[in-house]
């Protein structure tokens, strides 16, 4: 009952004559003097045959001949970059249509860049062939990712790319549709470019418009802003899908501007839902309406007096009679229209069925028990739609998106709806249901005990399902649903209190509006603080005020940086041999008899130490703490134990493990060097559990650090524990960590190097990896391992420079630990200088 489609967006063409180089720098600097609106400071479709303003670095450049003229770059053996503009540009918008010609392997790209500083530093918007599109900063030769989002990406196809800078500000847009945006000021202005990275591709239409935004479309009906208007009660407006500027409608805002009635009766709301122009309607009482579905007209809001205002017995039908025969988008379809403030009980129908190519609704703040059929459905090609702070109360079929599995035609490409700050309370399924949608953004809501499923994904719909709490949910969501095939599911940081653990698959791209998540595990209260009737107010005829969010719960006092932080800190905290005798030992076997005292001992280990054994057992209660440049030729073995602390010793040449944990609990791992060894440098197995391995250097090294014993050891379900936090993986292969059972596991602000794959989450584990810095790694996550099953990881705020595309899967338990998380762009600085041996003062 609404429609959607990929993102459109009109820009205004309008080139300008190419201009000589000599020219070029006096018309932008007369360009740049008019700020009150968007002007065009250069313009290049290369119909000349020249590329005469252009300065070109690495590759082959040349203009194409014929009629269809280009910018080429025929090269594939290096990376390549032309630049025109002139260095003060500030704030701008550049754009340009690229069709990638040849990838030379995996992972290459073409590129649009802005504020470029020189060669080898600026902003760059990256289509790369791992189906990617990438927001970067190049600094120096080195990259930071500022953010991403899945893209199909090949040869052949012309895509329309655009790097708006305004200020601090950075998006970026293909085709239209904002799939990247961040905030950074390293760079102030710059001139503009084109690259390519072991790529060939085609550049033309290279336009730069002042002011950051991008051209902007003129509306056709353009209506007033809805501050301070009384069909808009308090400070909210339509946000997520329905504040997208599309189909001609700039957001939604419903009735502003028109005139205010208020109505008590069914005739007279009849009569004014289905009347012409923008029109304000206060619902005063419940309103027994005749049934079964009511129109509404274009530009209405329809919101409720007070907490006790609505409608019986009928619902509102927001669209154009059905007619298979249309599919696209007519230009009669209802549009902007706001629903708030209501409540709904017994209808006939539907409460409210949102078709044919509707678009730009908001349906906020209501409350509806039990109907015939849906709470609210939304189908037949309509599209951005709103449904925010809703309270659905027992009802059964909840929320259909998606008519039926033969209605592509209509519903392919469109059904874009955002489900936010809903109560699900005690409803049955479709929470929704999707059908062909994408994206859909379902986030912070709650469900309270789900009967049958919460989120159903079917026929190749997208759905993100990001910071929902959900409470005795079984199946809170899953791919297909009936006869309905599989649909694309992303599931991210999600809480799941005694409920299942859904199912997901494939990939979405992220939606193109800016929000905010909300903790997951904080919506039960926010929600139902806040959703249903009487949680909003009208301004001069308050109602019942909106209660105010629940008080954050104070953020705990960080221990000081170096000391012990994460799961070691979990279970009565990890102490070692504090409180015991404090011995000094300098040849092997005085320290292998200090490691089995079954007394708490600190144990200072000086000079270079040759082991006893293999793996050398620690028992309990026990600090091994290296002083000076103090180094093992063996492994430690701490097995059967609890509270043991290992810090600041270098391992080389070790002929099994250097650190192998087992069956053990609360083992702190800190400060030490792993140099090259048999097998792995830090193995944790077999229901080990409160472990954290920080500040440490694992180099010339293969096999880094294994999560679990093997795929057949099911007693590490529930766990395996562990947190990983500021290690430098320098050059080490694989296994950093290796995590098989456990969940969660926090992988933070580490720094890796040249490794063949970083993270990988298998056999159910649930891994959160955040802030992380992964440079030239083939694989940097990976769910699913050789012959192990896929887990669930969760990946954010990491930089990949020169690195492959990261897998997610899943969503991950809540982190219960306080723990300051660095910006990743600080992490390789910060951990390569202080990782390893000798960067603590014992």
């Amino acid at each position: 009952m609404h429609h959607s489609d990929t993102r459109r967006r009109r820009h205004r063409r309008g080139f300008l004559t190419a201009i000589g180089a000599a020219f070029l720098a006096v018309a932008l600097t007369v360009g740049m003097a008019a700020t009150a609106h968007a002007d065009t400071l250069f313009s290049d479709d290369f119909s000349d045959g020249n590329s005469s303003g252009w300065t070109a670095s690495g590759g082959s450049w040349s203009v194409t001949g014929g009629s269809a003229r280009a910018l080429r770059q025929g090269g594939t053996s290096s990376d390549a970059r032309s630049l025109a503009g002139t260095s003060s540009w500030t704030d701008y918008s550049v754009q340009t249509t690229v069709r990638p010609t040849a990838f030379n392997g995996s992972n290459r790209f073409v590129a649009l860049l802005a504020r470029v500083q020189s060669s080898t530093s600026y902003y760059y918007l990256a289509l790369r062939s791992n189906n990617t599109v990438e927001l970067k900063r190049l600094s120096g030769g080195s990259a930071t990712m500022l953010d991403t989002a899945a893209l199909p990406v090949g040869t052949g196809t012309t895509y329309t790319v655009r790097l708006d800078v305004a200020g601090g500000s950075l998006k970026g847009y293909v085709n239209g549709a904002l799939l990247a945006e961040a905030t950074d000021t390293s760079y102030a202005s710059g001139r503009i470019g084109v690259a390519t990275f072991y790529a060939s591709a085609d550049f033309d239409d290279v336009r730069v418009d002042s002011g950051g935004a991008g051209p902007t479309p003129t509306p056709t009906n353009p209506t007033p802003s809805p501050t301070g208007d009384p069909g808009n009660p308090g400070t909210n407006v339509a946000d997520g899908w329905a504040s997208v500027d599309a189909w001609g409608q700039n957001g939604t805002t419903g009735g502003a501007g028109g005139p205010t009635v208020t109505v008590s009766t069914a005739s007279q709301f009849v009569t004014e839902a289905a009347s012409s122009g923008p029109k304000i309607i206060q619902v005063s009482g419940m309103i027994a309406l005749p049934g079964p579905m009511h129109e509404v007209t274009s530009d209405k809001t329809i919101v409720g007096v007070g907490a006790n205002s609505g409608f019986t017995g009928g619902g509102l039908n927001i669209g154009l009679p059905i007619d298979n025969a249309v599919t696209a988008p007519p230009a009669n379809a209802v549009h902007n229209v706001i629903v708030r403030n209501l409540n709904f009980r017994n209808w006939a129908d539907d409460a409210i069925n949102v078709q044919m190519f509707s678009h730009h609704v908001w349906i906020d703040h209501n409350t509806w028990t039990t109907g015939a059929d849906g709470g609210v459905d939304i189908k037949r090609g309509s599209s951005y739609v709103t449904v925010s702070y809703n309270h659905a109360d027992g009802t059964d079929k909840n929320m259909l998106l998606g008519h039926d599995d033969g209605n592509a035609a209509q519903d392919t490409g469109r059904l874009k709806v955002t489900y936010h700050h809903n109560f699900f309370d005690n409803t049955n399924q479709r929470n929704p249901r999707v059908r062909f949608g994408d994206q859909v953004h379902v986030y912070n809501n709650y469900y309270l005990n789900t009967g049958n499923y919460g989120v159903a994904s079917t026929e190749n719909a997208g759905v993100v399902v990001e910071g929902n709490h959900f409470e005795n949910v079984d199946d809170p969501y899953h791919l297909a649903e009936g006869s309905s095939g599989d649909g694309r599911l992303v599931a991210r940081n999600n809480c799941l209190v005694n409920s299942g653990a859904g199912q997901t698959g494939g990939s979405v791209t992220n939606p193109p509006y800016a929000y905010t998540v909300g903790t997951a595990c904080d919506m039960k209260a926010v929600v139902t603080a806040q959703a249903g009737v009487g949680r909003v107010g009208l301004p001069g005829n308050p109602t019942t005020p909106a209660p105010s969010t629940p008080a954050p719960t104070p953020t705990p006092t960080l221990p000081p940086a170096g000391d012990l932080v994460g799961w070691a800190t979990q279970n009565g905290g990890t102490t070692g041999g504090a409180g015991g005798q404090t011995v000094t030992v300098s040849d092997g076997q005085a320290l292998a008899d200090a490691l089995e005292s079954s007394s708490p001992l600190v144990i200072r280990v000086t000079g270079s130490l040759t082991m006893p054994d293999k793996m050398n057992d620690v028992r309990s209660n026990k600090t091994v703490l290296g002083v000076g440049a103090a180094t093992l030729d063996n492994g430690l073995n701490i097995s059967g134990a609890s509270n043991v602390i290992v810090r600041n010793l270098t391992f080389r040449g070790w002929d099994d493990d250097a650190i192998n944990v087992q069956g053990s609990r609360n083992v702190w791992i800190d400060h030490n060097t792993f140099d090259g060894g048999y097998d792995g440098a830090v193995d944790v197995k077999r229901a080990s559990d409160f472990v954290t391995v920080s500040w440490n250097r694992v180099t010339n090294h293969t096999k880094s650090m294994l999560l679990g014993h093997d795929d057949g050891h099911t007693a590490d379900i529930g766990h395996l524990r562990v947190t990983y936090h500021h290690n430098w993986f320098d050059g080490s292969k694989e296994r950093h960590p290796r995590v098989r059972f456990g969940d969660p596991v926090h992988v933070f602000n580490n720094y890796y190097y040249g490794a063949d794959y970083g993270v990988a989450s298998t056999m159910g584990a649930g891994v959160l990896v955040e802030g992380n810095h992964f440079e030239n790694v083939t694989r940097p996550t990976a769910v699913g391992y050789a012959e192990s099953d896929p887990g669930d990881l969760v990946q954010r705020n990491n930089i990949f420079t020169n690195s492959g595309a990261p897998e997610s899967a899943g969503d991950v338990a809540p982190i219960p630990y306080p723990y300051r998380l660095d910006d990743a762009s600080g992490v390789k600085a910060a951990v390569t200088a202080g990782a390893g041996a000798g960067r603590i003062n014992p």
